[in-house]
């Protein structure tokens, strides 16, 4: 029995000792009750760190789950329980700055196999990198190396976009511009002021689910270059904002070129400006994106196009907002031109939970068979 109670508060442990002081009260309540020693106490103490208020060690993540039913204007309608997306993140630091960060990335797509045999639960790596403070060689940065963030999209989604869980942003949904996704192979440098910061780096170039894509062309892989800067008008460069209780406002410029992107003759290349403003009672953001890539077979990749976006938060503190978000799209390809319409409300719950109604109406400009409608029930979940 004391074998078992031993081991048991092996498993459950919650901090370090030190000095002799029992800090784990899991043991500090078998020495009460006399089940072990003083020295068996100190000993086990000592051995079972608890990683739950561990410094070290930290867990969190979030998931995307709901129901979504779509119109199509050819084809079969279609409506589904969907778990969208699930991100499980771990963090080890190493001290308060440096750490390495692995993320595992659950999504719903179709069977890998065979689209007709429905969709499936797929487990992905989306970053898996060591972060480095060197603030005392380059003020304010710090980088990831391994498979990290990129420059553009987490920045967007974490000031301009805050919905990921209904659409991604204009920059990466499939019916906006269609580019490049929020991760990939590489190193990714962060410098961080109060009025000003930037992200920077080199990368593999196709995106943490495409790492060595070469489906263009034979051309050996080269790295892509890609890089933001954003002016922080009124300050607040150092930290994601919250903006249900903070006013921000930030002017943005992105550019990337990617070399002989994804194996063909040709390099692709973006530039990008973006601006939002925010206060706790309303949200305005805007941007104009420019592609290129000369590659014959790449019309939906090549073009020109902008998009804005609104939240209206008259309610509860804020916390029932009303939301809205046009995208207009030029391809190369004028049979790829669309247009996507997002809407509907959004109430923040808790801190942890946030409940979201929406549709969604896309319109291709000269190919009709390709326009849906959307009807969406969204559970966004934090821990």
């Amino acid at each position: 029995m004391k074998k078992g109670l031993l081991i048991l508060a092996s498993l459950g442990a919650f901090g370090f000792s030190a000095a002799g002081e029992i800090k784990n009260p899991i043991v500090k309540k078998l020495l009460e009750k006399g089940v072990i020693t003083k020295e068996e106490a100190v000993e086990l103490d000592k051995e079972t760190p608890v990683f739950s208020k561990s410094k070290k060690l930290k867990f969190g993540g979030k998931a995307y789950i709901g129901y979504t039913f779509t119109d199509k204007n050819n084809g079969a309608d279609a409506g589904n329980f969907e778990v969208r997306r699930g991100y499980f993140v771990t963090k080890y630091y190493f001290n308060k700055k440096d750490h390495f960060r692995f993320t595992f990335d659950v999504s719903w797509q179709y069977h890998k196999e065979k689209d007709t045999e429905g969709k499936e639960i797929s487990l992905k790596v989306k970053h898996l990198y060591l972060y480095k403070d060197i603030s005392n060689f380059i003020p304010g940065t710090g980088f990831e190396l391994g498979i990290t963030h990129t420059p553009w999209l987490d920045y967007e989604e974490h000031s301009g976009w805050w919905f990921r869980s209904i659409s991604k942003t204009f920059y990466e949904a499939s019916d906006g511009a269609h580019l490049l996704p929020s991760a990939d192979a590489g190193i990714d440098f962060k410098t961080k002021f109060e009025h000003f910061s930037a992200e920077y780096g080199i990368f593999d170039g196709e995106g943490y689910d495409h790492i060595g894509r070469a489906d263009k062309g034979n051309k050996p892989n080269k790295p892509m270059l890609e890089g933001r800067v954003t002016w922080h008008v009124l300050g607040g460069g150092k930290k994601k904002p919250k903006p249900l209780s903070q006013t921000y406002a930030n002017i943005s410029l992105h550019a990337l070129n990617s070399y002989n992107h994804r194996g063909s003759d040709y390099d692709f290349s973006v530039l990008q400006f973006h601006a939002v403003y925010n206060q706790p009672a309303f949200l305005i953001a805007g941007q104009y994106l420019q592609a290129n890539w000369d590659d014959p077979n790449a019309k939906d990749n090549d073009g020109k196009g902008y998009s804005f976006n609104f939240e209206l938060r008259p309610f509860l503190n804020n916390k029932l907002a009303f939301l809205g978000r046009y995208d207009k799209w030029d391809a190369r390809g004028s049979s790829y031109d669309r247009k996507m319409y997002i809407y509907g409300v959004a109430w923040h719950m808790n801190k942890y939970v946030t409940w979201i109604i929406n549709g969604i109406t896309v319109d291709y400009e000269n190919d009709s068979t390709k326009d849906y409608q959307k009807y969406m029930i969204t559970a966004e979940l934090h821990y």
